[in-house]
């Protein structure tokens, strides 16, 4: 999307951008978090810039940074535990998620043709940081 101009979206619940897929039940076609690219964005009476709808992802990222304020190359996404990184602030009320700046990277992790055997069945997927420096200093208790 690039220079697009939104104005008074301060009512209700009305959000400027969406996403979902086959969003009125969890039966969606696809598993989402598609990468969407924005440039030239200007807002004018906006309170609320994304509502996320189920599966509850999606990627956006801002070449130029009028979409998430954190400059070019910046990111938004829904919140998730693994996203509480110090280059991401949780802003529930306007972005229904989280905006990140240009020194992280967010990226869609799919798996095809995988073989299912019962063990990761219906399970969802968990994602941590894992830096040594970190993760090297942890017990195996909270490993």
């Amino acid at each position: 999307m690039k220079n697009v101009k939104f104005h008074n979206f301060n009512w209700n619940d009305a959000a400027t951008l969406g996403s979902c897929s086959h969003c009125f039940h969890p039966a969606a076609t696809d598993s989402g978090a598609r990468t969407v690219t924005f440039s030239g964005l200007e807002f004018t009476s906006v309170t609320k810039k994304i509502r996320y709808q189920y599966p509850w992802v999606a990627i956006y990222y801002d070449l130029d940074g009028t979409l998430t304020g954190k400059g070019a190359k910046s990111w938004a996404t829904f919140f998730y535990a693994h996203h509480n990184q110090t280059e991401c602030e949780h802003l529930e009320d306007e972005y229904n998620g989280v905006v990140c700046t240009p020194e992280v990277q967010i990226r869609r992790i799919a798996f095809w043709n995988w073989k299912p055997n019962g063990l990761f069945s219906g399970m969802g997927q968990k994602i941590i940081r894992w830096d040594d420096d970190l993760v090297g200093t942890m017990d195996n208790a909270t490993k």
